[in-house]
């Protein structure tokens, strides 16, 4: 008896002991606050998808669930404005309009070449980015149609970060231009035009703003480690670099850049989840989180209470999985995606 006793006990300090594994409900229900996973798929074969991650539950391809078709063929970023949101579907070339209440398809935007992130400008206008088109096309949010195009001069676009009146852009890829992938754009919101830019080190691939509305801009240094990667702070005011913060190696591959919500400290991967305050002046030497055996893809920083997602592709095959910690680095859990998690969208 007191053998049975024992064994009981030690079963159930075991169980309790285990996280809790996020259980899949019959139905997709969008309780706040919760995060959408944007799972990129496969290039060519049509296998994005949605996954939704509340609390202890996850349900995985929500957007076929609820609306019964697939999603498309690689699911790149997905914004929330107004209880809608924007998914950006680059090799579909369209973005799809959900209500983020109940996930149903509500229209889409097409017309596009490579779509690649959207921001919604105001009620009525916003603008989108792309991998191939050397111009930003400006939409009409109570049509859903292109109205208008802003010339890039021969460069593409990749990240929007919108501080007053300015649009900054990112031209991070080398594909399909002549001019180097090195240049921060500036628009101005009302003419939709460049009206200036600024010169960084190669590939810039993310960007944020801080609590000061400084820009903050991560370049990895080239696709082939041509320079040694570097971190910019960029004052939105004259459009000059504030603070060049270089890394240790060319052979690092710093990106993800993302920014807490009182945007007072960064976060990135390189090598495993890595912080930066804003006012550290230096790259860290080691990440507060290492990669290990981990494949890191995709990082998002949940605004309210910040804590840390980051998604693991395995082989690009199988159904990848997100791991989130707190801000200290202690992981609080993971739960299984789609294939390959690319971004999050936090709503709270």
């Amino acid at each position: 008896m007191k053998k049975k006793l024992l064994l009981f006990w030690m079963v159930t300090l075991v169980l309790a002991s285990c996280t809790k594994e996020p259980v899949q409900p019959d139905i997709p229900t969008f309780q706040k606050p919760g995060v959408f996973v944007v799972n990129e798929g496969n290039f060519t074969t049509g296998n994005a998808s949605l996954t939704w991650y509340h609390s202890d539950s996850v349900f995985k391809d929500a957007f076929y669930a609820i609306n019964k078709v697939p999603l498309g063929d690689v699911a790149n970023y997905m914004t929330v404005h107004d209880n809608k949101g924007y998914i950006v579907i680059n090799n579909s070339g369209v973005v799809y309009v959900i209500d983020i209440n109940t996930g149903a398809f509500l229209d889409k935007i097409s017309g596009l070449s490579s779509p690649r992130e959207i921001l919604i400008v105001d009620n009525n206008k916003a603008w989108v980015s792309d991998l191939f088109s050397k111009f930003i096309s400006v939409v009409d949010l109570n049509t859903y149609k292109v109205v208008n195009t802003i010339n890039l001069h021969g460069r593409t676009s990749e990240s929007l970060v919108r501080i007053g009146d300015k649009v900054f852009v990112n031209n991070w890829s080398r594909l399909n231009q002549i001019p180097e992938n090195n240049m921060v754009l500036v628009l101005d919101v009302g003419t939709e035009k460049i009206v200036d830019s600024v010169q960084v080190s190669l590939e810039p691939n993310s960007m944020v703003a801080d609590a000061s509305n400084k820009l903050w801009v991560l370049c990895s240094g080239g696709y082939n480690n041509i320079e040694i990667p570097a971190l910019y702070r960029i004052d939105p005011v004259n459009d000059s670099v504030e603070e060049k913060l270089v890394f240790g190696q060319k052979n690092m591959n710093p990106f993800a850049l993302n920014i807490n919500g009182a945007g007072t400290r960064l976060w990135f991967l390189n090598n495993g989840i890595c912080k930066v305050d804003i006012d550290s002046h230096k790259i860290p030497t080691e990440p507060l989180i290492p990669q290990g055996t981990h494949n890191f893809y995709s990082l998002g920083v949940r605004p309210d209470i910040e804590s840390l997602y980051a998604s693991d592709a395995l082989d690009y095959v199988r159904n990848g999985t997100v791991y989130y910690y707190d801000s200290t680095g202690n992981l609080s859990g993971e739960f299984e995606a789609g294939i390959i998690p690319g971004s999050f969208c936090f709503i709270y």
